[in-house]
């Protein structure tokens, strides 16, 4: 069950592509279309929100990959967020965007750093509530 939330946006985000592959418009294209930097402010909500619900669905597994250590929902959402990016290229009726890819690098940060918060305000908290049962 908390794979659900992950796969209903990942549903959502895929639609809302193909709709764009397709040059045919939908209303969250419009609406990123007519906020300023709305598809900017979009890619940063939208794939945020995606690793968010993945490091919860993989609960918050990690991959060592060298000196780093990332949460493989990160690394899932990344993967497609480079794949998706890098698809425009193929179809006449999108633009490829560099911006677009920071303001996903971006979105997954965030989700990474705001776990890694929970994380350690968890773990602290675990910490006061036993010290004060052994007291």
């Amino acid at each position: 069950m908390r794979w659900m939330p992950a796969l209903m946006l990942f549903g959502l985000l895929a639609w809302v592509i193909l709709q764009a592959d397709l040059g045919k418009p939908n209303y969250f294209i419009q609406l990123g279309a007519s906020v300023p930097y709305g598809d900017k402010i979009g890619h940063l909500i939208l794939f945020g929100a995606l690793a968010l619900l993945l490091i919860f669905a993989t609960r918050a597994r990690q991959l060592v990959i060298g000196p780093l250590r990332l949460y493989l929902g990160v690394v899932l959402t990344l993967g497609f967020a480079l794949l998706e990016e890098g698809s425009q290229l193929l179809f006449p009726s999108r633009s490829f965007e560099l911006l677009d890819i920071l303001a996903d690098i971006l979105g997954v940060t965030l989700a990474a750093l705001v776990t890694k918060a929970f994380y350690q305000f968890r773990a602290a908290y675990r910490r006061r509530k036993a010290a004060q049962q052994s007291d």
